[in-house]
């Protein structure tokens, strides 16, 4: 039996109570686990209760659930750099305050990377967002003269631990961003360039050079942020994966 003042070298866990609907052995589904050291009784956090927490804001960032770095496969060079590169930056990279930029061949798996980085940040830092560019800067545009509403999504943002921009300037083939689209994205970038605190992630199907061409302010604080982390896959229709079965053997 334990009890108050009874002294013990090792963790001493109480046993759960267990019921035929009991989906956790291990804390009988109360989330803690409680156990007894050096005759005082303690408490923690149950291995389901942080997956479910995790599995919850996975949930709330509005990223894939599906696309992670250990599902992500490496056939050939260039993927294994994407994976080294990511692991990297998910283990360690990030703590500089240093960003993650990923530009080049469409369908090459560059969302699949950022959404794993995403996964594995979302384990240590609480309030990790997903943007789709095309879709939430659209909308943005729209409400831009409703100042409460448009500061409030530009505050989840800007504020956000981790933002994943998920193809940054997304347009019609030979189609430049408009200026609305560059302000959006320095309003954006600009807020988060100025803590180091504020972790982003970009995919974009242009260099940064390029997006420097676009806009020297916008695309200089990417750079400089993105140092280390910052790759382009070069074009080859063969690196695309929705449709790797068009060339193969070609």
């Amino acid at each position: 039996m334990c009890y108050r003042g009874a002294k013990f070298q090792e963790r001493v866990y109480v046993p759960p109570e267990i019921t035929p609907k009991t989906k956790c052995a291990l804390c009988g589904d109360e989330g803690y686990r409680f156990y007894w050291y050096d005759g005082y009784q303690f408490a923690e956090e149950c291995e389901c209760h942080m997956k479910a927490m995790n599995e919850a804001e996975v949930k709330r960032s509005g990223v894939s659930q599906d696309l992670t770095l250990d599902n992500f496969y490496t056939y050939h060079p260039f993927q294994q750099e994407m994976m080294n590169k990511a692991r990297e930056y998910a283990n360690s990279g990030y703590l500089s305050g240093q960003w993650f930029y990923i530009g080049g061949q469409v369908g090459c798996g560059k969302t699949h990377i950022c959404t794993g980085i995403m996964h594995e940040l979302i384990k240590k830092l609480p309030g990790c967002k997903y943007m789709m560019w095309k879709d939430e800067s659209t909308a943005l545009k729209a409400v831009i003269n409703d100042h409460a509403t448009y500061g409030k999504r530009m505050d989840e943002l800007t504020k956000a631990s981790v933002l994943y921009i998920d193809d940054l300037f997304k347009t019609q083939a030979g189609v430049k961003p408009t200026p609305a689209d560059v302000s959006l994205a320095f309003q954006i970038l600009n807020a988060r360039y100025q803590d180091k605190k504020y972790i982003t992630l970009f995919s974009c199907e242009l260099s940064i050079r390029n997006i420097i061409e676009i806009d020297e302010a916008v695309g200089s604080r990417m750079y400089e942020r993105c140092k280390g982390y910052n790759l382009f896959i070069g074009r080859d229709k063969a690196k695309n994966y929705r449709v790797k079965d068009l060339y193969e053997g070609s």
